[in-house]
């Protein structure tokens, strides 16, 4: 079933390749004999440049690659996105569609995931899968102030067919304010569509919003409605904040809370605590990755409804505005990185309050702008090592106990994408 499954993902990423080709390939009909209607007042503040070409991300050492590619035809804009992870075959597919009005912006996204266990890991789960679709309307107040009102279908379907998700939907809507940069793609997934987005390693939106500050905030309701399957309320908000040290240097800190409410806990169920609440697992809060803590790895000790982290990284720069050239590339920026992470999740509340569930993670890193012909890289590294975490060891021994919670670790962390 698993060599099965992963031939079906490649022939699903060859299909949405030759898509993604064919719609940046494609050229424009005629022009009319009369010019046609200027942008919308929402299209013309919204889309720029970098929405014409095809962006390209790559993480390591996850071995995955992003493929965005958007054409802008007068008021509408059509994206297709593949993600694709080498080593386990993850493949996500999304189409969308999004309208610019005049005073507002409506977008209809489709997707289709697929999620294999890594190479190495024991589990039972041969393949999970979520396809669904959305409705994001947007209704911009100012260039930095939006509101957002989302309705979104998830199908859950898993290889393992005694899975007590499988075969199940979550129907949900979400209604959410965002003040700041609108290409933060981290806020972005807080306000709006979840999956798709682009998780590069650092804090690397220099335009965040007035007086340096962002803000997104997201109140989530899934309801047993039509042929829904789970109840829960979701709240989740994320700030960001620069601070200048000096002329040169300054520091990102990001604060992200989450919490569920109005759950259902399931006692018929055995196994992990993850599996005994009424809200299925790829919404739970992640404390590890990308997004969270960098030193941290996913898994069933790292997730839980609720959730506190905060992210801070010092830049200091070792040159800028320079044209070094090695080969066909062009350094033109090199920052180096300190960074500091802490934080903790839990099932209940009281849990985030036990200094002995607390992670601390320290690292070092470095963010360059490179030039490639005409395509500009933004380059991110960062090794980050945990400081001080829970661990269940023997009170004998004090040996580590076998399949029982330990959050320490080190984890390197590398994302490449393109900016046109």
């Amino acid at each position: 079933m698993k060599i099965g499954m992963r031939t079906q993902s490649f022939e699903v990423l060859v299909a949405a390749i030759l898509l993604a080709a064919t719609a940046y390939g494609q050229t424009d009909p005629a022009p009319p004999a009369t010019a046609p209607p200027a942008l919308s007042d929402t299209a013309s503040s919204s889309y720029e440049r970098r929405d014409s070409f095809p962006n390209i991300n790559i993480y390591l050492p996850e071995g995955e690659a992003s493929l965005r590619v958007r054409r802008l035809i007068r008021n509408a804009l059509f994206e297709t996105q593949i993600d694709y992870k080498f080593a386990s075959g993850d493949i996500r597919t999304f189409l969308r569609y999004k309208y610019y009005a005049r005073n507002y912006t409506y977008r209809i996204g489709i997707f289709d995931t697929i999620e294999f266990p890594d190479l190495g890991e024991e589990s039972k789960v041969e393949f999970e899968r979520v396809r669904g679709g959305l409705l994001l309307i947007g209704i911009p107040r100012d260039y930095n102030t939006r509101y957002f009102v989302l309705l979104q279908d998830d199908r859950l379907t898993f290889g393992d067919l005694t899975e007590v998700d499988n075969k199940k939907n979550n129907i949900y809507t979400k209604i959410a304010y965002q003040f700041g940069t609108k290409f933060d793609e981290r806020m972005n997934s807080i306000v709006g569509e979840s999956r798709g987005r682009i998780t590069p390693v650092l804090t690397a939106f220099r335009d965040i919003g007035p007086e340096k500050t962002g803000l997104a905030v997201a109140l989530t309701q899934s309801a047993r409605f039509a042929t829904g399957d789970y109840k829960y309320t979701k709240f989740e908000a994320e700030a960001l904040r620069r601070f200048d040290v000096t002329t040169r240097t300054f520091i990102f800190s990001r604060l992200h809370v989450g919490a569920f409410f109005g759950y259902e806990e399931l006692e018929d169920r055995t196994g992990p605590e993850i599996e005994h609440y009424s809200v299925p697992r790829y919404e739970m809060f992640r404390l590890g990755g990308r997004d969270a803590l960098t030193s941290i790895r996913t898994n069933e000790f790292t997730q839980g409804l609720q959730e506190i982290h905060m992210r801070n990284e010092f830049f200091f720069p070792i040159f800028r505005n320079r044209d070094i050239k090695t080969g066909p590339l062009h350094w033109n920026t090199l920052y180096g990185i300190t960074y500091l992470g802490l934080g903790t999740v839990g099932f209940k509340t009281d849990q985030l309050t036990k200094t002995r569930d607390a992670v601390v993670d320290a690292g070092l890193g470095i963010e360059a702008a490179i030039s490639v012909r005409d395509f500009e890289i933004l380059l991110g590294v960062l090794y980050a090592h945990t400081v001080a975490a829970p661990c269940d060891r023997d009170p004998v021994t004090n040996e580590r106990v076998p399949d029982g919670r330990c959050l320490t670790g080190s984890k390197w962390a590398i994302s490449a994408r393109t900016i046109r």
